[in-house]
């Protein structure tokens, strides 16, 4: 189990020494990626959370936005301290976080009414579908051999969720707390839509994303802050604000759930930590 294996690979966070902690650091951010981070670049789940973890270790903390695909390369020139997008097969410089830190899970969403059950990835052929730009990219080759040369398929820079209920697309390709930011955008007069919505868990499991620090003590900085938020329930409070205002659930950080609170979701960490074995043996 991967849980397992992470909390006894090294030093809990806590154990570390204090007085090593850095006075500033730089992070490396996706520069769209709401509600995790916000268009306004100053706010968002996972940037409250990242500012609150070295805040509480006196750590002050300048935000650097990029695409994503230009993360990797930009902290290998170093400019940046932190990766906040790191997989645990990326051999780079730095010291990679003891477990992983966020999640991302897509699924396939539908309207109840109109597509209660997809069995299969395969069955996206039939409808009209709408993905997040570079879908085919990110979601494996059978996703990719599902949607190529379908005329029905387009990747959209901004998740049109309210299509979805003006009947412009049968499915769309997103992470579900993505899905219900925009909607809240477009459609604000939606009250409780998940009613009205099917999740398919057909695209496989998710992905696991790790932070690469340039050196030890931000990263010792950074994961007793994490311990810490858990301590207090700061983390609570902060994902409470985002589940009032934008419909966020506690998935995107799961893991840490996991590795400091699994009781909150026993059966999730199970299948996360099966998820992970799978991928590793």
């Amino acid at each position: 189990m991967f849980i397992a294996a992470a909390a006894t690979a090294c030093v809990a966070p806590e154990a570390l020494p204090a007085d090593a902690n850095p006075t500033a650091v730089k992070i490396g951010l996706q520069s769209a990626i709401a509600p995790f981070v916000l268009p306004d670049h100053a706010s968002g789940l996972f940037v409250d959370v990242l500012r609150a973890a070295f805040a509480s270790q006196q750590v002050t903390v300048e935000f650097i936005y990029l695409p994503n695909a230009g993360l990797d390369e930009q902290f290998r020139q170093g400019v940046f301290d932190v990766n906040t997008a790191t997989a645990a097969q990326h051999g780079q410089d730095g010291y990679m976080s003891r477990w992983p830190v966020s999640y991302f899970h897509n699924m396939a969403i539908t309207m109840r009414g109109k597509i209660p059950m997809l069995a299969s990835v395969d069955e996206l052929k039939k409808y009209r579908v709408t993905a997040f730009r570079n879908a085919r990219e990110v979601l494996g080759p059978e996703y990719a051999a599902a949607t190529s040369n379908h005329s029905q398929y387009r990747e959209a820079v901004t998740m049109p969720s309210g299509a979805l209920f003006l009947d412009r697309t049968d499915v769309i390709i997103s992470q579900p707390d993505v899905f219900r930011y925009y909607l809240r955008q477009q459609l604000p007069q939606k009250h409780n839509p998940d009613a009205e919505l099917a999740f398919h868990d057909v695209l496989g499991h998710g992905r696991f994303y790790w932070l690469r620090f340039r050196t030890e003590a931000q990263r010792n900085a950074f994961e007793r802050g994490i311990a810490q938020l858990y301590a207090t329930g700061e983390i609570d409070r902060i994902l409470e604000r985002y589940q009032r205002d934008y419909g966020v659930t506690r998935d995107f950080f799961i893991t840490l759930d996991c590795q400091f609170r699994p009781q909150l979701a026993p059966q999730k960490c199970k299948k996360l930590s099966e998820w992970w074995d799978d991928t590793h043996n």
